[in-house]
């Protein structure tokens, strides 16, 4: 189904522009604390931008579970760090594992962590980009009896590249996420950009061992469209996230091969913690989706709008799932003096905020917010389905890394759900020079509504160290 316009709500939002000024004055945000992680965190200076802690496709790097909260990230010795600290303000002690030095300078290579509650087990996977699988778990308990078992490197396993026994990997993106039954699941991209399969496999609590390794989406398909045609691509999806009825729900959208530039909004979901998947009109899919896979493009969006991959989607209290993406239209490539299909990404001042979500009926609806978009943003519903999105604001006179802003002010807006998601706003302005894509922590926002924040100051020369703070928030919507 495509993306619906419905006059209502553009009467509604007319009423609701003339009414919010009061409910908005009421609403306030609270810094609650702000944790020095390491003064001495990575920067680094190559392919694909700056930062290397703190991108947008590491699902997670900042996980709250039982009394701590845990933190992944690379030092400035290049080390891969996990430090964790007692919530809500203990000190963070920190574990550095020496045995493993990262060299890149490819931003993609970032460290993603999982932690599964069934067994307390710590998982981390690191330094990727088309390489083989560097991964390494804790034993059982590390994360639920912390006063048990000492907090040490040598409490982890060695480096490994198999999940599944004899099955060597080459990966890249991986992402852990929590079963709503205490689980977890791992999920990594075979191949390359514009030529890639998405991978999927569940770790067994009982046994210790990941099985059942399986396919996602697929890059097989004929795709055409004004730039040409193409017969590979690869998907870049926003997030994999379970609803409160144990759905599991994806979006992405594609990267062509030729011409390589991202297009289309895709929705997927699956009641069966992701081994069979259906469209959004709820029919199972009877191979991995493609680009030719039946009622799984939600919203057309050209390959001349600039764009962008990764970005934040959330689920809602009613299983309502929600994407905020930047593309350009029209009428933002008109006003910044350019047009559809100029360049790759578009100018910096036609990239515009995009709220998508879907209805109870399988209807998309559409909010563009209205001002100059920052870079890849996040999203968080909270009990009551107000939305909260994070990013790197756009500054008045930006550098640009990788076709991206990368130092600016934190910001933090909202939209109420009583207005249907159509009063978004900013709230709060963190003012700092950050170079990281905002990544929060979404199971102590789910648990405590406490939103923790991960930044790093920007460097003041090439590849200098800088500290990495969480910020912590909270809200009130009176």
């Amino acid at each position: 189904m495509r993306l619906t316009i419905n006059p209502f709500f553009v009467l509604l939002f007319i009423v609701l522009i003339a009414s919010s000024a009061d409910s908005w004055a009421e609403f306030k945000v609270i810094k609650v604390r702000d944790s020095l992680v390491d003064s001495q965190a990575l920067t680094i200076e190559g392919n694909f931008g700056r930062a290397i802690n703190g991108k947008s496709f590491q699902q997670d790097a900042v996980v709250t579970h039982g009394k701590y909260q845990y933190v992944g990230y690379y030092d400035a010795n290049r080390y891969v760090c996990i430090a964790r600290r007692k919530l809500p303000d203990g000190d963070w002690a920190i574990v550095r594992f020496t045995d493993y030095h990262f060299k890149s300078n490819d931003a993609h290579n970032t460290i993603s962590m999982g932690i599964c509650p069934r067994d307390g087990t710590i998982h981390l996977a690191f330094d990727h980009h088309g390489h083989p699988l560097h991964y390494r778990v804790s034993p059982k308990g590390m994360a639920a009896d912390h006063e048990g078992i000492p907090w040490q490197a040598s409490r982890f396993s060695a480096v490994t590249s198999e999940l599944e026994k004899g099955k060597s990997l080459r990966i890249t993106y991986p992402r852990f996420w929590q079963t709503p039954d205490g689980g977890l699941q791992f999920c990594y991209r075979i191949g390359g950009s514009g030529a890639g399969d998405r991978m999927l496999v569940d770790y067994n609590a009982k046994t210790g061992k990941w099985i059942n390794t399986r396919q996602v989406d697929s890059r097989r398909g004929l795709f055409v469209d004004a730039k040409g045609e193409s017969k590979s691509r690869c998907s870049y999806p926003n997030g994999y996230d379970y609803g409160p009825n144990g759905r599991l729900h994806t979006t992405w959208v594609w990267r062509e091969h030729s011409q390589g530039a991202n297009h289309d909004l895709m929705y997927s979901y699956s009641e069966d913690r992701g081994k069979t998947w259906r469209n959004n009109q709820g029919e199972v899919l009877a191979e991995p989706a493609h680009v030719n896979s039946p009622d799984i493009t939600v919203v057309n969006i050209s390959r001349a709008y600039g764009l962008m991959n990764t970005h934040g989607q959330a689920v809602d209290s009613q299983g309502r799932i929600h994407v905020v993406m930047w593309h350009c239209t029209d009428q933002s490539l008109q006003a910044a003096g350019s047009k559809p299909g100029e360049h790759r990404w578009g100018p910096l001042e036609a990239h515009r905020y995009h709220h998508y979500w879907r209805d109870k009926n399988g209807a998309w609806q559409h909010r563009e917010l209205p001002w100059v978009a920052g870079n890849r943003p996040k999203l968080f519903m909270d009990k009551n389905d107000n939305a909260y999105l994070i990013y790197l604001a756009k500054p008045e006179s930006a550098g640009m890394d990788y076709g991206r802003i990368c130092a600016g002010n934190l910001e933090i807006a909202a939209a109420t759900a009583d207005s249907r998601w159509m009063d978004w706003r900013v709230i709060h302005t963190e003012k700092d020079s950050f170079h990281n894509e905002m990544l929060g922590d979404r199971y102590r926002w789910k648990r405590d509504a406490i939103l923790s924040i991960m930044v790093q100051e920007t460097p003041k020369k090439s590849q200098e160290p800088t500290p990495l703070r969480i910020l912590d928030f909270s809200f009130e919507n009176k």
